[in-house]
């Protein structure tokens, strides 16, 4: 997914996706004294002096990150102390074009006191700033602040329960009720009582009870004479059970179209009045105002007559004297940049022939093979030969060459041997503007989850013509044996304030903390509130609605740890009454902390979910060293102690014995999805050439192949990042989310360059696709077929091929990191290799009997009749 350009995030996310990775150890920077004005001119450094306030006087476990904007940051400690609180004073290195500094005041576990990153701006002239935080507060102060008695947070934790966080604490016992008030702009609501959260009467977290139900279309504060006034946030009132009672909706939202009629429905329940927005056209003024129904459970509905198709719409939605204008949710299709809604009957916006079938699968995710690709990327080199370039219909063209007549495009994806192409976002993102076409972004920022994303159409201004084009390319994939996979990104939005779901019903779609603010256990600002039951209807109906309308052949989960484990089931559930051939697979990172940790669709709860495929990063940073650090080695590249680690992959991260494994649970090989490069991070040529500093490009090539092969022979879901076959480079950037094409454009004339490494990945695909082995379906058959045996120099194993059902009795597979040749003993018999050097495949290389030679930092592979 898309990563900001912050330092933090390459901890932040060490931390998130710790089921395997460890944390990186971050930098310490001792505080230090203050720059000269020669020094910050002519190094860009900034020096900042951070006084930092906690009521509860804990100050031990804090510190702050600092990072100059877009460049690498550090820890740094308080050392002094003062009559506000304790003090930092920091020299953050940066350069002369960087204007405000990055802070974050964390733990080294990294609990937050703020979740949002917030930004230092007002420097002077000698790159000097001071200013003043306080504990739970957003805001960043230039001057001392005052620090009396306030409310820290207040939120609505059901109809008639408000949890309320002061900053001192009071005595529950003594509290005097006339002294607090709970108001609206309807007046004022009766307390009932107070009490205490905790046994103790004495403190700082406590609840109001009220006398009568809050009506959530209302704004609230509380208001007290001592601690001064609070507006309410949304709590967990919309995780009760009362509030579900009340609102969930069980039937069909969204436009409802025939051609006589179509009905459009929201759900609304906290709005007090919705108006149905009519427009003229796609750019068009408005043309009709209409008031809305209130139907069941919390929706508003409208039925226009007639044949409604391309009718433009939106929602007016008004909270008392407050009112917004949203799209629908569950629109369709829509205007340029995603700013309107269109009615569309979908029966028109078909290729001819289309009939939204898959091609021919077997339905088991150990036999596929992932090929990831973003849709610009295909096609805007120079040499691709593509006429649609960063289109749709870009994987439609037959018989693209660069200027030398070799294979680009489709073709040459395609002759790979892979099963599945996974596409990197294709739905309505929000960090493009769709009328130009000079953009680049991965898309992990979504605006209308059900929408296809208009740059890559021929005319975004036409809201049919991205529906038909990206209908038109799934055809002609699955025509050519190629299913398709969706990225999708239900786990956050690009910007809660703009969106759909905050602005039709304020607060329920995302998790908040405690203080009100919003939950970033993405680490992009929000997340979905996934196990809220009409986010989970949502985004079950989306999946599905696309499974359905465009025969798509499985899903990709962005960040699928932020997700709970019931969603997820109830989306594997839904697909499989589709079509139990669909694949569904994610990022099981462990992140966030609002969910209990056994709720969490991440690794650590993968035996809790049949069918989802979990990315590996155990044999990821195993084979080539953490992401997070791009000089760090793995275990092809010389680090011996990611031994284990690397088989725990080989086997499927099944639970295989003997301190191999187990870690993800009691799961089958087909959860763990196989990989050593994918779109994040560095591409596996660039973490080679920074991990392994002056080695030769020949010696880069053959650490490519041996890498990869490690990964493609490894028992579970074979995946492939687009251009990996021909040692892709993006030239040293490791978050290439919005760089220019220039970096993210596969050069497919280094396709030719390096056909060796061309060929090998072909044979090592084809050597998968041909024998089960390699491709075992469950964790018994792993167990009771794959013998790790000689040293531990190597990692060396046998498959028992008649045991697995293969067509070979019986194959070893020799893996050598070392830099230089081993003799490795082989199991009795003659053995025909189909691996090594640099050569792959099914077809015979030579035998060999007694003992393997194999060459240093490859893979050999031999089998028995």
């Amino acid at each position: 997914m898309r990563l900001r350009k912050f330092a933090l995030f390459a901890t932040l996310i060490a931390l998130l996706t710790g089921c395997a990775t460890p944390a990186p150890e971050v930098t310490t920077a001792a505080s230090s004294s203050p720059t000269t004005s020669e020094e910050a001119e002519a190094t860009g450094d900034k020096t900042l002096v951070v006084h930092y306030l906690r009521y509860d006087d804990a100050y031990d476990p804090w510190n702050l990150w600092l990072w100059p904007d877009g460049a690498e940051g550090a820890v740094y400690e308080f050392t002094e102390v003062d009559d506000f609180g304790v003090v930092a004073t920091a020299t953050v290195p940066g350069t002369a074009d960087v204007s405000r500094v990055g802070i974050i005041v964390r733990t080294n576990d990294w609990a937050k006191d703020v979740a949002e990153d917030r930004f230092v701006d007002r420097f002077d002239a000698n790159g000097v700033a001071e200013i003043w935080l306080i504990q739970g507060e957003s805001e960043i102060y230039y001057e001392v602040p005052e620090t009396g008695p306030k409310f820290l947070g207040a939120a609505i934790e059901s109809l008639r329960e408000i949890a309320v966080t002061t900053n001192e604490k009071v005595d529950i016992g003594s509290f005097d009720l006339s002294t607090l008030r709970v108001l609206s702009d309807d007046g004022e609501v009766e307390i009932a009582s107070v009490r205490s959260k905790f046994v103790n009467p004495i403190t700082s977290d406590w609840f109001i009870e009220l006398a009568e139900d809050i009506d959530l279309g209302l704004s609230y504060r509380v208001e007290s004479d001592y601690f001064g006034t609070k507006s309410l946030t949304p709590g967990g009132v919309f995780g009760s059970q009362a509030f579900e009672d009340l609102y969930h909706y069980d039937g069909v939202l969204g436009p409802i179209y025939s051609k006589t009629s179509t009905t459009l429905r929201v759900w609304a329940p906290t709005a007090t009045d919705v108006n149905l927005l009519v427009y003229k056209s796609t750019d068009g003024g408005l043309d009709r105002r209409i008031p809305m129904q209130p139907g069941r459970n919390g929706t508003w509905e409208y039925k226009l007559t007639g044949d409604q198709h391309l009718t433009v719409f939106n929602y007016e939605v008004f909270f008392g004297s407050t009112k917004v204008e949203a799209v629908d949710p569950y629109v369709y299709s829509a205007t340029v940049n995603g700013k309107r809604g269109v009615i569309v009957d979908l029966s028109r916006t078909n290729p001819t022939g289309w009939r939204a079938q898959r091609a021919a699968f077997s339905g088991n995710p150990t036999d596929a093979v992932f090929y990831e690709l973003h849709v610009r990327d295909l096609g805007l080199n120079e040499e691709s030969g593509i006429e649609n370039k960063g289109k749709f219909l870009s994987l439609t063209e037959a018989g693209t060459t660069t200027s030398k007549g070799d294979s680009t495009g489709i073709d040459a994806i395609a002759e790979l041997g892979i099963t599945h192409l996974q596409l990197i976002p294709i739905y309505d993102y929000a960090s493009i503007d769709e009328t130009r076409d000079d953009q680049f972004n991965w898309g992990y920022d979504p605006l209308n989850y059900n929408v296809p994303e208009g740059s890559y159409s021929t005319d975004p201004y036409d809201p049919i013509s991205r529906i038909l084009e990206l209908k038109t390319a799934i055809k002609y994939l699955n025509e050519r044996g190629i299913r398709v996979i969706m990225d999708v990104v239900y786990n956050h939005v690009y910007d809660v304030s703009s969106h759909s779901f905050q602005k039709i019903v304020p607060g329920y779609y995302f998790r908040t903390n405690s203080d009100g603010s919003w939950a970033n256990g993405t680490g992009v600002g929000n997340e979905v509130a996934s196990e809220r039951s009409m986010v989970r209807k949502f985004i079950v109906e989306s999946a599905t609605y696309w499974a359905k309308e465009y025969g798509l052949g499985g899903f990709r989960f962005d960040l699928m740890g932020i997700h709970d484990v019931e969603t997820m089931n109830q989306i594997r559930s839904a697909l499989t009454k589709i079509d139990p051939t669909i694949i569904v697979i994610g990022e099981g990172w462990n992140m966030g902390n609002i969910l209990d940790k056994d709720q969490k669709a991440n690794q650590l709860n993968a035996w809790q979910m049949d069918g989802i495929s979990h990315f590996n990063d155990g044999i990821r940073d195993g084979i080539k060293g953490s992401v997070f650090n791009s000089a760090d080695n793995g275990w092809a590249t010389g680090k011996a102690s990611a031994r284990t680690q690397v088989m725990e992959g080989i086997v499927g991260q099944v639970d295989f014995g003997g301190g191999i494994g187990g870690q993800w649970g009691d799961i089958e090989p087909s959860q763990s999805v196989s990989y050593v490069e994918a779109h994040d991070n560095l591409t596996l040529h660039d973490k080679l050439v920074a991990s392994v500093p002056g080695a030769s490009a020949d010696e880069i090539s053959k650490l490519h192949r041996f890498a990869s092969s490690i990964a493609l022979l490894a028992q579970g879901v074979a995946f492939v990042h687009a251009g990996q076959e021909f040692e892709r480079s993006k030239d040293g950037d490791e978050n290439s989310y919005k760089s220019p094409d220039s970096i993210n454009a596969l050069r497919w004339i280094e396709r030719a360059e390096n056909a060796t490494t061309v060929d090998y990945f072909k044979g090592l695909i084809s050597l998968r696709k041909e024998h089960q082995a390699f491709r075992m379906r469950t964790s018994s058959a792993v167990k009771r077929n794959l013998e790790f045996f000689g040293s531990t120099d190597v990692i060396a194993y046998e498959l028992d091929g008649k045991g697995a059902g293969d067509t070979w009795s019986k194959i070893v597979v020799i893996h050598n990191p070392q830099l230089e040749a081993v003799s490795v003993n082989l199991p009795a018999g003659e053995w025909t290799i189909v691996v090594k050097d640099d050569k792959a495949g099914t077809a015979s290389l030579g035998k060999v009997t007694g003992a393997a030679q194999v060459e240093s930092s490859s893979t050999f592979v031999a089998y028995q009749r």
